[in-house]
């Protein structure tokens, strides 16, 4: 069974109109429509200038000690959990994420042809942008079309079944989405399609539309806007205070403040000593301090935030596919949840076995220094003698202790593991192609929607390349078949067989070191009060969700 919890419904009647069952079953079991009030607009703001906004009004400051920097902001080309979280606090899209439920958020009402070509979406007539202009269709549709013209990481998503002639405003506020082919899928991605103020992107478009402004600079409609944008250091994000689509507690944050802390005890200390309100990432064994500290809660959840050691398999070493078998073979999986400081799972190949569509009993290594040995005597490094560089987040033992532990199993194969930590938004840049993507690095990658393409195509096609998703750039040209026919195909069974074979290929080309799923600790001052774990996105937090009662000052 799923970790997730899904709430059952029998009807699949939705405000404007029915959709077949099978299109409930294939695109999102989960959608639920939101029941939330219309919310007055808010008061017109001044067009951004380009400059940091004012300091909030209001006493209730949220500080929260994040691990991770949050270097782009650009719906198009930004995408991590650090950044995710930014995005839903600046941005609105379509539908959200609130739990495993994916909510309309802008949108009002919409229907969906029954072979899963054509989106038709009401678009909710009180959005405004943070300058006071209205969301209507026609910012969906540049929104949409700037992503498929940038073609950065996001749009994996929309590969082979959008153009831009897909998006087309019907009027003001109704938007359709016709299909290049068919994708039962579609709607889940609609949680990452952030809607940009046009007339922003227009004025700062340079000669690479708006990239390099969107990255420090928000264009949205969202809860929050910026304040202080100090990369590497803080970065603040300031409540609107009518926000269209309101607040769910009057005690919600003024503003809050990212405070990067890279290490797990600089995060424990701070939350302990009441110097921040959130830790996302503390050391595992530091939940019990946490817990059992007076006021304090952590919270562990179980849901698909997935670790690999992806090998570079256009790399001078890794390239080579006895010596990818020999390093999987020399990694003892037994021992990752003894050496990991929190609950983890360990993988049984590329899926988790509780994730849609994925495959038991796959032939991949497990810890045999012999069988390693035999693949290394087929490479051109029998006898070992290399040195392989392994990267991975600066400060963060989870990924170390991981890497030390592949250490010890190669130099039983006198093979050198040169370990490299390094910031994150420098390893993104390294993903950028194989000549620049390390042997080894640790990465960990979340499915966007509850379907096998949210977690394979991104990773394994090779058209992907580019992101740190893909940074085993790996290519199989039958993969890629596979991976483009069941994105488009409505026979559910039928897509399945083609994500197990794709599977199997995978699985047979070690592009990756499939090490565990792990758990989610969030810990937390419990004046805190409206956190929601959302087993997709498990890692970013609702900011607007959040209310702020009794804390101290």
């Amino acid at each position: 069974m799923s970790p997730c919890p899904t709430q059952q419904r029998t009807s699949s009647r939705f405000r404007g109109g029915y959709v077949s069952g099978w299109l409930i079953v294939l695109a999102l079991a989960m959608l639920l429509l939101a029941a939330c009030a219309p919310q007055e607009a808010p008061t017109e703001q001044a067009a951004d200038s380009g400059e940091p906004a004012a300091a909030a009004e209001g006493d209730k400051v949220l500080l929260y000690g994040g691990n991770q920097d949050i270097d782009n902001i650009d719906p198009a080309t930004g995408e991590n959990y650090s950044i995710n979280a930014a995005l839903l606090s600046l941005y609105d899209a379509l539908f959200i994420m609130r739990g495993s439920e994916a909510e309309p958020n802008l949108v009002d009402t919409w229907e969906a042809s029954d072979d899963a070509t054509v989106f038709t979406f009401k678009l909710k007539e009180n959005a405004k942008f943070h300058d006071g202009s209205p969301v209507n269709a026609d910012a969906v549709v540049y929104s949409f079309n700037r992503m498929l013209e940038i073609g950065g990481p996001p749009t994996y998503r929309w590969a082979g079944i959008a153009d831009q002639n897909t998006a087309k405003a019907l009027d003001e506020y109704t938007v359709e989405f016709t299909l290049t082919q068919p994708f039962a899928p579609f709607l889940g991605t609609l949680t990452q399609l952030f809607i940009v103020n046009p007339a922003i992107v227009e004025a700062n478009l340079g000669d690479d539309f708006g990239q390099t402004y969107l990255k420090e600079h928000e264009a949205g409609s969202g809860p929050f806007t910026q304040g202080r944008w100090e990369i590497g250091n803080l970065y603040e994000f300031i409540a609107v205070p009518d926000y269209w689509g309101g607040w769910r507690s009057e005690n919600h944050p003024d503003s809050f403040l990212w405070i990067i802390q890279r290490d797990s005890a600089t995060q424990l200390n701070s939350l302990l000593a009441g110097e921040t309100h959130i830790a996302d990432t503390i050391a595992g064994n530091d939940a019990e301090k946490v817990n059992n500290a007076e006021g304090y809660i952590v919270y562990n959840n179980s849901g698909f935030f997935i670790n690999t050691f992806k090998m570079n398999t256009q790399g001078e070493y890794t390239g080579d596919y006895n010596l990818r078998m020999a390093i999987a073979y020399a990694m003892d999986y037994d021992k990752l949840p003894e050496v990991e400081d929190i609950p983890v799972q360990v993988l049984p190949g590329p899926t988790p076995l509780d994730f849609p569509g994925a495959v038991e009993g796959l032939d991949v290594p497990t810890y045999d220094i012999e069988k390693a040995k035999e693949y290394l005597a087929k490479t051109p490094w029998p006898d070992g003698g290399i040195t392989l560089d392994y990267v991975y987040v600066t400060d963060f033992p989870r990924e170390e202790v991981s890497g030390l532990l592949l250490l010890e199993g190669l130099a039983q194969l006198n093979i050198t593991l040169n370990m490299k930590p390094m910031l994150w938004p420098d390893m993104v840049a390294s993903c950028g192609s194989p000549e620049t993507g390390p042997d080894l690095i640790n990465i960990y990658t979340q499915p966007a929607y509850l379907d096998p393409d949210a977690h394979l195509y991104n990773q394994y096609h090779s058209g992907q390349w580019g992101s740190f998703n893909s940074c085993s750039f790996y290519k199989n040209d039958r993969v890629d078949e596979l991976l483009d026919q069941a994105r488009v195909l409505g026979d559910q069974d039928k897509r399945m067989e083609l994500y197990a074979e794709a599977q199997k290929l995978i699985a047979a080309d070690q592009p990756a070191i499939w090490t565990y799923t792990e758990n989610s600790l969030m810990a937390m001052n419990e004046c805190i009060k409206g956190f929601e774990f959302r087993p997709l996105e498990s890692s970013s937090v609702l900011f607007q969700d959040l209310a702020m009662e009794g804390c101290s000052e």
